[in-house]
């Protein structure tokens, strides 16, 4: 409770818990907010039907943040309904990826500062190891395995792709590339943070009364360890969700895939960021709302994370 006041006290709290609760709103409402017209078809991008024109259209009545030309013919696509069904899609990624490092890294880290020893050694050194190596290359890395790996699937060199897509085609076409280098170079600070503090845990008198009465290692490390070692892991998870989407955006426009819904429409909205006469306003609708909302997103987080640090840090009771 008093936890509580202490962190509604504080502006900046109140501000991100705001502010991920309208992007949590927005996810959780996105049928109703910006209903798809085929359900079973369904596409983060809508078509505006019945209208076409070479340049984007300014926010009315038929699209309330205006429209963006995309493809030939001159077919508009709709900003609003992108922006909405973009937050859900946003937070499904950031929460996948913030809670797979998280889960990865506590039990890693938990794990070997307990155990110690040439485990613990090794464990940290692989965690050194990976975070020497740039997340950028990790992911043209895991691209190019991916289509590698299709391409001779599709040449017959599995017999179960001769005659249908087998399942392992099926797995792999269904593997985000950006989520799973993320996911597999993220986790070491998680892993350094909780080895850390298990080292100062270890040897506490609760940790000692449990090894007296017999518990296991994995019962020492699940059911004491890691929920009195966990505090620091869920505020840095907490920022990293914002920092995830806005990684995966970044990776979507300057072409390295992630499948942004936010970063595809910055793509297709790129050449009229600076209107024919030079003023980056003249089509503000085709970038402002869409760059707002990321930026809006990671600063939501970030600052929902320094509030459940002050909310979970036992310094501030």
């Amino acid at each position: 409770m008093i936890g509580s006041k202490r962190f509604l006290s504080h502006w900046q709290n109140i501000l991100g818990l705001l502010i991920v609760s309208i992007f949590l709103f927005f996810a959780l409402a996105a049928p109703l907010l910006a209903q798809p017209e085929d359900p079973e078809n369904f596409s983060p991008f809508l078509t505006v039907k019945g209208v076409k024109s070479r340049i984007p259209l300014p926010p009315g009545e038929v699209a309330p943040l205006g429209t963006v030309p995309s493809g030939i013919l001159g077919r508009q696509m709709d900003v609003y309904y992108t922006l909405i069904w973009g937050s859900r899609f946003a937070l499904i990624f950031g929460l996948t990826v913030a809670l797979s490092t998280a889960l990865i890294g506590v039990l890693v880290g938990a794990a070997s500062g307990f155990l110690g020893g040439w485990f613990g050694s090794l464990a940290m050194r692989v965690t050194d190891a990976f975070l020497a190596f740039p997340t950028v290359v990790a992911v043209v890395l895991f691209q190019q395995l991916l289509n590698i790996t299709l391409r001779l699937i599709d040449m017959g060199i599995y017999e179960e792709a001769v005659t249908q897509p087998s399942l392992i085609q099926e797995l792999l076409s269904q593997v985000d590339p950006v989520m799973f280098a993320l996911v597999t170079f993220s986790w070491m600070p998680y892993a350094r943070l909780m080895h850390t503090m298990v080292i100062g845990l270890r040897q506490a008198e609760f940790i000692q009364a449990a090894r007296a009465l017999g518990a296991g290692s994995g019962r020492i490390i699940l059911r004491h360890l890691i929920p009195n070692a966990i505090s620091p892991a869920i505020v840095l998870a907490a920022r990293d969700i914002g920092g995830m989407v806005l990684v995966q955006a970044t990776f979507t426009y300057i072409g390295l895939g992630g499948g942004s819904e936010w970063g595809e429409m910055l793509v297709i909205s790129r050449q009229w960021i600076i209107a024919p006469g030079g003023n980056p306003l003249t089509y503000w609708w085709v970038f402002l709302p869409i760059t707002l909302a990321l930026i809006l997103f990671g600063i939501g987080w970030n600052l929902l994370g320094d509030g459940l640090n002050d909310l979970l840090n036992p310094r501030e009771k």
